[in-house]
């Protein structure tokens, strides 16, 4: 086991002992927002540290599904913990969750490059020569871990009071949680103070931006009950809400002044966060894809869609808290960055066969215009796209379209004549030897390097079907092609007159294209050309995804 993986073992370890031991203690407030309690050394109140923040956030038809999860410095009796949402309250629906979704995966810029990392290595293969070379072992198969399970636990009793309305009241896993309004800051006050908080009127500035405006406050405390039995559940309160931008409530933590409190958010889908300028240089948005999500019974009414291939946002959030000056507002729209990072982070294949054909035609460009000149026209320019192109088939297919394509002017005065070669059939029996002998080739080159150890292992374990279908394609199939190329070149005693004209006239008698000496220039510079291009347009796709 790496240290990497020991790190995250010790500290999973550590993590749940302490939560064990803080959710046995019966008052204890857990959530996001802001927690407020009495303070035990006076007659006032005081803020409750948080250690950090944790949301899960779904998004789907202007409806907005929120489960709020904090951690907690100390335990607590009495805190009362509370947070807004921008909608009516009638249209805001709550309750408290046990389990909390688990989202991992691969960060989506990291799996790109790791991706194309490999299409590096591969894409230098198809000139056969570099295979050697290649430390195959050394392709990684990177995956950016992050998601995970998160805790949610809460504190205290119950109080409606005048001009502050209370539209649901629930109690469940040994938290209440109420959806309440108030029509003043002072009747807010006064419904904190029954809850045996010493809060004065404008003490909590924060609560006072949000009366008179569109937004509703979610009060959780745990219930009396909890005092008698412990609780032992992870919980969460679960908030659901219309918006017409994903909304989290990030103000509230404000009142923690200069203290950090980390805030993770993790949202369904790629989705676009509007970070103001006071957190901006504190703020990380990464882009994930988890290949499969395993979500619990009690969660399908936060997401009960796909669990293959789910894409997710998350954004993290750790800013002094006085700089939280405002809410976090997140558009449901996906940057436009995602829509390619993820495709080359998911379609590895894909990917590497367009830069392959990308660094092909462009190789064939470059080079061919410094070798050949009577291609550097629209025309020539097609064909040299077309000589780069078939590189996809590996050097030799480009060794085949060099020979075949003709690089030269054609000499009219001999048209007659190659018209009459090509009705004889030699045309297309000449270039189909080219094919076969070029084709033929690499295999029996191979085969004879390794024939030594080939037999070896044949006499050591004895012949099986595996070594039947490698000598099949190795050796038999590869010598009936090059004795069959070497077949159909054959040339007729009375049409050898012809050929001597051809060659007479400076025309090949296999491509039957004017003879070119520069195509022997061309192919090792556009070997050498392709392995700095391709490169070189990977590494530019790298600081773009």
């Amino acid at each position: 086991m790496n240290t990497q993986k020991l790190k995250i073992l010790f500290s999973f370890i550590i993590g749940s002992t302490l939560l064990v031991i803080l959710l046995a203690i019966p008052n204890l407030a857990l959530s996001d927002g802001m927690i407020i309690r009495p303070d035990p050394y006076s007659d006032r109140w005081d803020y409750l540290d948080e250690s950090n923040q944790q949301a899960f956030i779904n998004y789907e038809d202007g409806l907005e599904k929120m489960i709020l999860s904090i951690g907690m410095e100390e335990a607590s009796e009495n805190a009362v913990w509370i947070f807004p949402v921008p909608a009516e309250p009638n249209k805001v629906v709550i309750d408290i969750v046990t389990k909390m979704p688990r989202l991992s995966g691969d960060e989506i810029t990291k799996k790109a490059k790791s991706n194309l990392f490999d299409i590096k290595k591969v894409l230098p293969a198809t000139q056969i020569y570099t295979i050697p070379f290649i430390d195959w072992w050394g392709m990684s198969t990177y995956r950016a871990p992050a998601g995970g399970e998160f805790d949610a636990s809460l504190g205290m009793g119950r109080a409606i009071e005048t001009d502050v309305i209370v539209y649901e009241h629930l109690e469940k896993e040994g938290v209440t949680t109420e959806i309440i309004t108030a029509k003043t800051a002072q009747a807010l006050y006064q419904y904190l103070q029954n809850k045996n908080l010493k809060v004065e009127e404008g003490s909590i500035p924060v609560l006072d931006y949000y009366i008179g405006k569109e937004f509703t406050f979610v009060v959780s405390w745990i219930s009396e009950t909890a005092a008698v039995t412990p609780i032992s559940k992870q919980r969460g309160v679960f908030v659901t809400f219309p918006t017409q931008k994903i909304y989290y409530p990030l103000l509230p933590t404000s009142v923690y002044g200069s203290k950090v409190v980390p805030a993770t958010i993790r949202i369904i889908g790629h989705r676009s966060p509007k970070i103001f300028k006071d957190i901006k240089n504190y703020t990380e948005t990464k882009y994930f894809i988890d290949d499969y999500v395993t979500i619990e019974e009690e969660l399908k009414s936060f997401y009960n869609g796909p669990t293959e291939n789910v894409k997710y946002t998350k954004i993290e959030i750790k800013a002094p808290s006085k700089f939280l000056t405002d809410d976090l507002w997140i558009s449901s729209r996906a940057p436009l960055k995602t829509y390619y990072s993820s495709f080359v982070a998911q379609h590895t294949f894909f990917s590497g066969i367009f830069l392959l054909i990308l660094s092909s035609i462009i190789t064939g460009i470059i080079a061919g215009w410094i070798v050949f000149r009577d291609l550097r026209s629209k025309n020539g320019i097609f064909k040299l796209a077309l000589i780069g192109l078939s590189n996809c088939l590996s050097i030799i297919g480009l060794l085949i379209t060099t020979v075949i394509v003709g690089t030269k002017a054609r000499d009219e005065n001999i048209v007659s004549l190659l018209n009459e070669l090509k009705q004889k059939g030699y045309v297309w029996k000449r270039r189909l030897a080219v094919i076969l002998f070029f084709a033929a080739l690499p295999f029996l080159g191979y085969g004879i390097l390794i024939i030594p150890d080939f037999i070896f292992q044949i006499i050591r374990y004895g012949i099986d079907s595996s070594d039947i279908a490698a000598i099949l394609i190795i050796y038999i199939i590869p010598f009936l092609a090059l004795a069959f190329s070497l077949f159909i070149k054959r040339i007729k005693a009375e049409d050898k007159s012809l050929f001597a004209q051809l060659k007479s006239a400076g025309y090949s008698s296999w491509s039957f294209n004017s003879k070119d000496k520069m195509k022997f220039i061309f192919v090792p510079l556009f070997s050498v050309s392709f392995l700095a291009i391709s490169w070189l347009i990977i590494k530019l796709v790298e600081f773009t995804v």
